[in-house]
């Protein structure tokens, strides 16, 4: 088992950026209206420390709700869309199945708040599963608004 976080790499930080225009620009599917609402760009994708990858994003008006804060399923939305981008880069797999999603909500988002998505693999299994952990966060101040993990299997 491959285990820690692994350097995503010039090369593999171009792949990430074309597979996030790649489904930005998909017409139908529920992550890329998600992505389209919240001002999503790739070419704003950057690798962070110890191989975690940045998702740039903002808290906009058709992703949040009643109470003017981000709607959890844009969130789990918008991290199961970006740990799918992110292991897609480092095993280059056509095929990622979701086996389990975890996310925890720390406190909210207001409207128009910057915020972005941290992604990090922590590790690749033999068995093809991989365990990815995300975090919601404000750039500026470091606040963390939730937080969780996705294991999905690989094939290819």
């Amino acid at each position: 088992m491959q285990q820690g976080a692994r350097s995503v790499g010039a090369a593999a930080l171009t792949y990430v950026k074309k597979e996030a225009a790649r489904v930005l620009a998909e017409r139908e599917g529920y992550s890329a209206g998600v992505m389209k609402t919240v001002e999503f760009a790739p070419d704003k994708i950057v690798e962070r420390k110890e191989g975690m990858l940045s998702f740039p994003w903002s808290a906009r008006r058709g992703a949040v709700n009643a109470v003017k804060s981000a709607h959890g399923g844009a969130l789990s939305t918008l991290a199961d869309a970006f740990t799918r981008v992110h292991l897609g880069a480092v095993t280059t797999s056509a095929k990622l199945t979701s086996v389990s999603f975890e996310i925890s909500f720390l406190s909210a988002i207001a409207e128009n708040t910057e915020c972005t998505c941290l992604t990090r693999l922590v590790s690749l299994d033999v068995g093809n599963l991989a365990f990815m952990d995300f975090s919601f966060e404000d750039e500026m101040s470091g606040q963390v608004f939730a937080r969780g993990t996705h294991v999905l299997c690989w094939c290819g």
